[in-house]
């Protein structure tokens, strides 16, 4: 009798699907881990930045400052202190003191740092054209803080880093593809973060100046410069166009007044034109903070 070699019927090592199945199983299996211990750690922190102090807030705050030479300006002060005037009685944000800072970095931004502090950046001080741009990044940035979520988001990448290394050591690949897992995600929480934020600073413009005129101005300026884009899935904020189109339908909806823009204070144009622009930006180690 011819023997004829096979594998036995039943075998624990030798697979009847396809690798390449088994290989869809895996990734697919690793991606569905990944998104259950995001997703876990996302809710863990939303309960637990509720419940940080002023205090430690303001320690966090101050180790970014550390890394980003800023000094107070009283005519941004002045600008902020008028906006907080303007919330209704009953927001929390009444009950706190903020203040907000200038860096010399030519970036077009502000960040809300943890500690109730807001970064404006010398190359947006350049680019606004009226008070009521300024007052809407300003406003921006508050809306930030009335959401928490310069905290939110400072916890759930922390986080995630801090689990991926324990897990797969600071060097892995592992590492790196839990890393770049998360960077989609992370950067979908963040978009409707900044929308909400609009939304907050369109309301607290309009109780400002009574109008919505200036919520889109540096929007549409940005887009009219264009420039270079991260890949949409990547993107931590909407796009302009998209921010002016979701601006201008909420300002519809309502049918908030437009009226006149209050031009910079002549305070504000001599320190715009007063500041220097470093040539090289240091912002872009900042992943900690919340940015307009």
């Amino acid at each position: 009798m011819k023997f004829t070699p096979r594998l036995p019927a039943e075998n624990v090592n030798v697979s009847k699907t396809h690798p390449l199945v088994e290989f869809a199983w895996l990734v697919g299996g690793l991606v569905l881990l990944c998104l259950l211990v995001f997703g876990g750690l996302g809710l863990a922190v939303d309960l637990v930045v509720d419940h940080v102090s002023l205090p430690v807030q303001k320690q966090l705050g101050d180790m970014v400052l550390k890394r980003m030479p800023t000094k107070d300006e009283a005519a941004l002060q002045k600008r902020l202190d008028a906006l907080l005037a303007a919330l209704p009685a009953d927001s929390p944000l009444r009950r706190q003191s903020f203040r907000v800072l200038l860096a010399e970095i030519p970036e077009v931004n502000a960040v809300a740092l943890p500690g109730n502090t807001i970064v404006v950046f010398a190359g947006l001080l350049r680019e606004v054209t009226s008070e009521n741009e300024l007052a809407m990044v300003l406003a921006h940035e508050l809306g930030h803080f009335a959401h928490r979520d310069h905290l939110r988001r400072l916890g759930r990448g922390l986080a995630v880093t801090v689990l991926a290394v324990m897990l797969f050591g600071e060097n892995s690949d592992i590492t790196d593809l839990v890393s770049s897992l998360f960077l989609p995600w992370q950067a979908g929480y963040s978009r409707r973060q900044e929308s909400a934020a609009d939304r907050f600073a369109l309301e607290l413009l309009v109780a400002r100046y009574g109008h919505a005129a200036g919520a889109t101005d540096l929007f549409a300026r940005l887009v009219r410069q264009g420039g270079r884009r991260p890949p949409r899935l990547l993107a931590s904020h909407p796009w302009p166009e998209q921010r002016i189109g979701q601006i201008e339908v909420w300002i519809a909806t309502e049918q908030l007044p437009t009226g006149f823009r209050q031009p910079l204070g002549a305070d504000l144009r001599r320190l715009a034109a007063a500041v220097s622009l470093e040539p090289e930006s240091v912002s872009s180690s900042l992943a900690d903070g919340t940015r307009h």
